[in-house]
């Protein structure tokens, strides 16, 4: 997992995003198929993320909504 990191943290800010947009669907799978693990898994995650970039999930569904 760290390798993957790595390589993904050399990627252009442009690349970076078309990656993010190449894996979305899988990860949509994976809540698809596993709705109840991989939520219990990722929400303690975003919510602190979120904490970390000072935000809360009001201004995240905003930044979403506005673009």
């Amino acid at each position: 997992m760290e390798e993957l990191k790595s390589k993904f943290e050399a990627l252009s800010e442009d690349d970076k995003i078309d990656f993010m947009k190449m894996i979305m669907p899988s990860m949509c799978q994976m809540i698809k198929s596993n709705s109840q693990k991989t939520m219990a898994d990722m929400i303690p995650f975003c919510k602190e993320l979120m904490k970390e970039c000072n935000m809360d999930m009001s201004q995240m569904m905003s930044i979403m909504i506005n673009n």
